[in-house]
């Protein structure tokens, strides 16, 4: 009788402690991938087309849809809209909330691009 009550008291420490766990690192470690790849494409694609044009602004708001807020402003800290002249810096912030195994997370950053096309 003391193995089962030893086996059971074993697999409830696991499940109580263990799974939680594996599950926040698995969901956390899938979202900051996803939120790289999402701070990478959009900074490519900002310097590609030359400022926030219509489909960066596009794709801006998709990704708002799923949690991103994304903003740009230019080094004096003014909203950016349209093409911008060839060499202007861009600063995008990038914020990203989600849920986890312990609640709600929030991940940010900032990249700087220089306009590469005129």
């Amino acid at each position: 009788m003391s193995e089962i009550k030893g086996a059971i008291f074993s697999m409830a420490i696991f499940i109580a402690f263990i799974v939680p766990i594996f599950l926040q690192v698995g969901i956390g470690s899938v979202h900051q991938h996803a939120f790289m790849k999402i701070t990478t494409e959009v900074t490519s694609i900002v310097k590609e087309e030359g400022g926030v044009t219509d489909k960066v602004n596009n794709i801006v708001r998709n990704l708002n849809d799923k949690g991103y807020t994304i903003t740009f402003k230019n080094d004096s800290g003014v909203p950016v809209h349209g093409k911008r002249p060839f060499g202007e810096t861009i600063i995008i912030d990038f914020d990203y909330k989600y849920k986890n195994v312990r609640g709600e997370e929030n991940l940010s950053t900032n990249n700087v691009v220089s306009v590469a096309r005129r």
